[in-house]
């Protein structure tokens, strides 16, 4: 029997939602949901992991529940594996509703048949705590002015929630009369960039839960974002960008080093969106510079960004991120999107 009940607070999901999409364009804390249904199917992939229950209702009617979670990649590194839901087996999911659509929720918990319980943020490591996500290194520079950004790196504390659905766009000031008018054509439900497994933008990147790998060598830097399999190549080499190389989602970069710092200049956009929720539009004038300023001890570095947009954008944007050493491994993240935009 389902059970769905208004105005429910689920502790522990509120820190837990890293999802690529901000949770409350599409589930909202006040909907508070519980289930009770057999296993259909789980479907361990990115950017989110899907567990399908059948319900049977009081008229004997079975309705497919479709409850969202994390990505499969968080989730592994949390020790879940794509075994843990099998396919006919009772459970009780506790969770939030979604705004549109009667049967999905954003999951919370479980309980199994045999008492097993499921919280999406716990670790499932047997027998032991999550290992450090953090290592030291011998030799934070590779000389006086060339820092070593050559690792793993996590941003410092996780994704973020984003704002909540109908409250204010706080960078929408910047734009001009065409920017606003492209803001008024964006929806952020339908039109979200990232429903097409797009990386969105440097800001998106930055900003995400996943792990970023940088190599460097001796004429250009790759940076290597695991959401969306995203590769960025840094031209150390060239002194600016080429005439007439074409538009592209994140653009062209060179970059050089200053100090413990390496500078990353962009242009080439395609246009798009600088951030996706609530919406921030770009136009194929997007020009980007990002500082990467390591810390003394290697272990980590600050991202700073500044965004400028002679059509779009009536001043310069700007924004930041930490990120730390990470002894996790990139992994292929194989965008699905199975569900349906509603």
């Amino acid at each position: 029997m389902r059970i769905r009940i208004e105005g429910l607070l689920v502790l522990g999901l509120i820190s837990s939602v890293h999802g690529h999409h901000s949770f409350d364009y599409h589930f909202s804390r006040d909907i508070g949901v519980k289930i009770e249904g057999s296993v259909k199917e789980f479907r361990f992939i990115n950017p989110h992991s899907r567990i399908l229950i059948d319900v049977t209702e009081k008229n004997g009617e079975i309705v497919t529940w479709d409850c969202e979670m994390a990505g499969s990649n968080t989730l592994e590194r949390r020790g879940w594996r794509k075994e843990l839901f099998q396919p006919g087996q009772s459970i009780k999911i506790t969770g939030f509703g979604h705004r549109r659509v009667n049967t999905e929720c954003y999951f919370d918990t479980a309980v199994l048949e045999d008492g097993t319980r499921i919280t999406l943020n716990e670790s499932r490591r047997a027998g032991s705590e999550e290992k450090t996500q953090s290592r030291s290194v011998s030799n934070p520079l590779r000389s006086a002015d060339q820092p070593n950004f050559s690792r793993v790196w996590q941003r410092r504390g996780g994704g973020g929630m984003g704002p909540q659905l109908g409250g204010p766009n706080r960078n929408a000031w910047v734009l001009s009369e065409a920017g606003r008018n492209a803001l008024e054509d964006y929806d952020p439900v339908t039109d979200d960039p990232a429903l097409q497994c797009s990386p969105v933008s440097i800001a998106r990147l930055w900003g995400t839960g996943d792990l970023t790998e940088i190599r460097q060598e001796k004429d250009h830097v790759t940076i290597h974002h695991e959401w969306m399999d995203t590769t960025r190549v840094v031209y150390l080499d060239k002194k600016s960008h080429p005439e007439n190389s074409g538009e592209y989602v994140l653009g062209h970069s060179i970059g050089w080093y200053e100090d413990s710092v390496l500078v990353i200049d962009t242009k080439g956009y395609a246009a798009g969106m600088l951030q996706q929720h609530p919406g921030l539009p770009h136009s194929n004038q997007l020009h980007t510079v990002e500082h990467l300023s390591l810390d003394d001890d290697g272990l980590g570095f600050e991202v700073n960004w500044t965004a400028d947009d002679s059509e779009y954008f009536t001043d310069q944007l700007s924004g930041s991120r930490s990120l730390e050493a990470s002894d996790g491994e990139i992994k292929k993240y194989n965008c699905a999107h199975l569900e349906t935009v509603h």
